[in-house]
């Protein structure tokens, strides 16, 4: 959602996925507050048109879709506990539109 991840990238770099059974992956890329990239396909290998760098970061994560996620985000974590977990923390996003931001 858009206003969730403009908040969370307040700074830095954030990089959403939505694993969508009918469809596959969709990803969207925010930096600092700012849509830089949606609709995108995180695991779904190189597009035409896309710039050299994220060309390079499709065939060297592949059908990778997370690691992909976080590539793209910056992120190269030194083991799979953030993915496999249990998580260190849950939480609850307050009452509010997290479309707009």
């Amino acid at each position: 959602m858009p206003g969730v991840e403009a908040l969370l990238s307040a700074g830095t770099v954030c990089y959403g996925m939505y694993a969508n059974p009918k469809s596959g992956n969709q990803g969207s890329l925010v930096r600092d507050g700012v849509v830089e990239g949606w609709d995108l396909h995180p695991g779904g290998g190189p597009c035409t048109g896309m710039p050299p760098q994220e060309v390079l970061i499709a065939y060297i994560y592949g059908s990778h879709a997370i690691a992909e996620c976080c590539a793209h985000a910056g992120l190269f974590p030194a083991d799979p506990r953030p993915f496999t977990g249990p998580p260190d923390l849950w939480a609850e996003l307050p009452e509010r539109d997290h479309w707009q931001h």
